[in-house]
């Protein structure tokens, strides 16, 4: 298996899809997709985002600003264990760019405090820069730990490689208030996101569509054959806006359990 990939650049298309859709998609991608090596069968993330007491990240997404950034710290498994995932993610016109840093579970609050534990070791430099330049913005925006999301994910990933296209399906989709530098949340305080706001609960699962450059024919053939409506979906905006108007949804269950993308447009 190969390392998984520390740096990204590419298109993401979200759309919210019935059961019935995500059964179409399955089909209709078995010949181009396979399961992704790191997620075979499927795997809970979470993610802990960080934002400044004036919510400069939310504003400049809301704003949507040419060029915004995104603090994040991601684990997997239920309950997250093993590494954390230090992202810095960063949307630039049409195009994301994340950049990861691979840390231990137990260097996240002392990291978190803007202390770079002794003997710390990353596999290499570039992850290094990276842990480097998210503390840099997490001190210049004077940022913390402001909410915690998890959903449970399947991906895919091109049996092309030269395809470069990756597929998520998200379900399960649901957050609470941070409760300080760690990913471990609350088992009974974890409220859905899907259905609320604007969102339909007939439409539970969120697709992303993931590429670099130009999509092949088949993705665009598939969005317009399924008839799929692109969402400007933002799981961490959803989840600030929801917890602005007081939190009220619905309690998540016990966590153990239609525009094509553009042709042509290249990075």
């Amino acid at each position: 298996m190969k390392a998984a990939p520390i740096s990204f650049e590419r298109f993401e298309y979200k759309y919210w899809l019935t059961d019935a859709q995500v059964q179409a998609m399955r089909t209709l991608t078995a010949p181009y997709l396979r399961c992704d090596d790191f997620a075979l069968g499927g795997q809970r993330n979470t993610s802990l985002y960080l934002d400044s007491d004036d919510l400069d990240f939310l504003d400049l997404h809301v704003q949507k600003t040419p060029d915004r950034p995104k603090l994040r710290i991601r684990a997997y498994g239920n309950p997250p264990s093993g590494n954390a995932y230090f992202e810095v993610k960063r949307k630039i016109k049409r195009v994301t760019f994340k950049d990861r840093a691979v840390v231990p579970m137990d260097a996240v609050p002392a990291l978190l405090r803007g202390e770079i534990p002794k003997g710390l070791k990353l596999k290499n430099p570039a992850e290094m820069k990276t842990l480097e330049h998210f503390l840099y913005l997490m001190i210049v925006f004077k940022a913390s730990p402001k909410v915690l999301i998890t959903c449970s994910r399947e991906a895919f990933t091109s049996i092309d490689s030269m395809e470069g296209v990756r597929l998520t399906f998200d379900r399960d989709i649901c957050y609470q208030p941070a409760r300080g530098p760690t990913l471990q949340g609350d088992p009974k305080a974890w409220v859905h996101l899907c259905g609320q706001m604007n969102y339909q609960p007939e439409a539970p699962t969120l697709a992303e569509l993931k590429f670099k450059n130009i999509a092949p024919r088949w993705v665009s053939d598939m969005v317009q054959r399924l008839q799929l409506q692109l969402s400007a979906c933002s799981k961490y905006v959803m989840a600030m806006s929801l917890e602005a108007l007081g939190g009220d949804g619905l309690v998540g269950p016990d966590l153990a359990q239609a525009a094509p993308p553009p042709q042509g447009e290249r990075v």
